[in-house]
């Protein structure tokens, strides 16, 4: 099972970092960065599960999310794994981005 970045969500990482080390300092935002990797390998790893994150077509259809810390992680299910649509902070208008 893979997954894949979109665009958005690329950014999305690109501003969390910069919010992390503007805050906290840069070994903690590589971290905190990196640290998103493995939950994006287990929705991969998970992405047969239909109970994997929550059902999201409040926002939009075929939209999931899952929690991470803060975050919360906005993808799709693809045959084989996830795409990763968007990464937001969850105090967000969470359909205004969408």
């Amino acid at each position: 099972m893979i997954w894949h970045l979109s665009q958005k969500a690329a950014r999305d990482l690109e501003h969390i970092f910069d919010y992390t080390e503007a805050e906290f300092g840069l070994e903690q935002a590589g971290s905190y960065v990196s640290s998103f990797d493995k939950a994006f390998d287990l929705l991969a790893a998970l992405a047969e599960n239909p109970k994997l994150g929550r059902d999201r077509a409040d926002i939009k259809k075929g939209l999931r999310s899952f929690l991470k810390e803060h975050h919360i992680i906005f993808y799709r299910l693809l045959k084989g794994g996830v795409r990763i649509v968007r990464i937001l902070h969850g105090s967000r208008d969470m359909p205004k981005y969408f």
